[in-house]
């Protein structure tokens, strides 16, 4: 009876350790405020969901990121997610993203709720990727610093403002060397973290730029050559512990990431879709994939070095169907959509219209608190 006691004791003192462990998580998703009708917006013809039969909509309908209910909304699904902050997409200054962010998000009544930094949209600032220009970096820092940083609801790292920008192990990688040590000189403070990870094999030369390390495309280092399968679980694992050593050896963050599937098929074609659940299992579950990257590759990865944080990809990326943000969640799922196969879209995988699932698994994952359940 004593061991036994002992045991539970044992068992107990280690559960609340994890538990307190990963209490200290920040959760953050990449945000779109491009959704919207006016110059420079988008709209939700060209996503996956609007081509299903039946369709399956965001549950605040083909909304405007500009309405104050759009955002009450968003931050009220965030908060019930365990979600601290969104890295926003932006595209320059006056852009329809910046605008968006600017004018209606960090003046919102409930933004304090949050955090936002600058995801800096590289392609859209740095040009093609065949020929960069730079030109543009060190102006557009110096606008985000004179709107965006000193802002009491600006994310920070130890005071010091923080952007994730895009694409880094295309535009400065053996290439844009001065124009990034100019942007550190004339720019101290602010954290960068890099989307640098791609596959394994990383390089403390690489690492060593930036402040911390990441990497926004999940799918195409995992599920695209694995797809919805445990091997990709695997390799997610694989990259993950490859890159905080590589990172820690240059002391430098590693911020894990994760994502609930892909499907870009609505605006683009060519690549395989990658469903939400593992198509290795004998029945299919709606978000065992998302959960299976959280459980057992990303909440382990979380890093001291870089804030213990992890990132989504996406928030509302519906053009890939990255997003996590709800449907209306009528639990309906379909594998047929208004192509004339019926299946082009789908490539014959299963959509659950799955209403608040992932908001809760990442709860869930992240062992968090509800803030705030009553989103609308």
């Amino acid at each position: 009876m004593k061991q036994r006691l002992i045991l539970l004791w044992m068992f107990l003192l280690i559960f609340a350790w994890v538990q307190a462990q990963r209490s200290d998580i920040t959760v953050g998703v990449y945000y779109y405020t491009w959704h919207g009708p006016d110059v420079g917006g988008h709209d939700f013809t060209t996503t996956l969901r609007d081509h299903l039969v039946p369709a399956q909509q965001p549950k605040m309908g083909h909304y405007n990121n500009n309405d104050p209910a759009v955002i009450e909304s968003h931050i009220r699904q965030s908060l019930r997610g365990n979600i601290h902050f969104w890295a926003c997409s932006w595209w320059g200054p006056d852009s329809f993203e910046d605008k968006v962010l600017r004018n209606a998000i960090l003046p919102h009544p409930s933004a304090s709720n949050l955090r936002y930094a600058i995801l800096y949209e590289s392609t859209g600032r740095l040009g093609s990727p065949d020929n960069p220009n730079y030109d543009k970096l060190q102006t557009d820092f110096a606008y985000l610093k004179e709107h965006y940083f000193n802002h009491p609801f600006y994310f920070k790292i130890d005071g010091r403002p923080v952007v994730f920008i895009y694409l880094t192990r295309v535009y400065f990688r053996n290439r844009g060397e001065q124009a990034l040590t100019d942007l550190r000189a004339n720019f101290p403070k602010v954290y960068i973290v890099a989307d640098d990870i791609f596959g394994r094999g990383y390089k403390p030369t690489d690492a060593a730029k930036w402040d911390a390390v990441t990497a926004y495309d999940v799918y195409g280092q995992t599920l695209s050559p694995y797809g919805s399968t445990h091997k990709s679980l695997s390799q997610l694992e694989l990259i993950l512990q490859d890159a905080r050593t590589v990172a820690k050896s240059v002391s430098v963050g590693l911020i894990p990431f994760a994502s609930p599937g892909f499907n870009d098929g609505g605006v683009r074609s060519g690549h395989d879709a990658a469903p939400r659940y593992f198509v290795d299992k004998p029945e299919p579950v709606e978000g065992d994939l998302f959960r299976g990257m959280l459980r057992d590759a990303v909440v382990p990865a979380v890093d001291p070095l870089a804030d213990n944080i992890l990132m989504v990809t996406s928030f509302n990326e519906w053009h890939e169907d990255t997003q996590i943000e709800p449907t209306a969640g009528t639990i309906l799922t379909t594998s047929r959509d208004d192509s004339d196969g019926a299946m082009n879209y789908t490539q014959g995988y299963l959509y659950a219209d799955y209403g608040n699932l992932y908001l809760d698994i990442l709860r869930e994952e992240t062992l968090m608190a509800v803030t705030d359940p009553n989103d609308t």
